[in-house]
């Protein structure tokens, strides 16, 4: 089960230490830390819902109260996309607005340190 955690400060949270939170719920199959948010993947359904509602509202920094949900999916008809070589000073509202020339942006995010599969 996927489970979504906004709120998150991404430039001090590691996946390891969000993993070392969930894992009294259950198995952790995989943490994932973005700038503001990140996804825990847990094994069992079980264990999921009852992290998800344990750890709403928790601080895991002070003032910053986790919001933990199932994730989503995203819209249909709307794709993700990759976008490397990505300059470090670079921001997310920068590159939306490069994209939003073209259509629609739904999410963007510039995530730092990513090297992606297969390479």
């Amino acid at each position: 089960m996927k489970i979504f955690v906004g709120n998150v400060d991404g430039a001090d949270t590691t996946p390891e230490e969000l993993a070392a939170l969930f894992a009294p719920y259950g198995t952790v199959m995989s943490c994932a830390v973005m700038k503001q948010f990140a996804f825990v993947h847990m094994r069992e359904n079980a264990g999921a819902l009852r992290a998800i509602e344990a750890l709403h509202g928790h601080e895991l920094r002070p003032g910053r109260a986790l919001v933990v949900e199932m994730s989503r999916p995203r819209p249909l008809n709307t794709w993700k996309i990759f976008v490397g070589n990505v300059s470090a000073a670079c921001t997310s509202q920068e590159l939306r607005s490069l994209f939003e020339r073209r259509g629609r942006v739904i999410e963007c995010d510039v995530v730092k340190g990513m090297v992606p599969t297969g390479v």
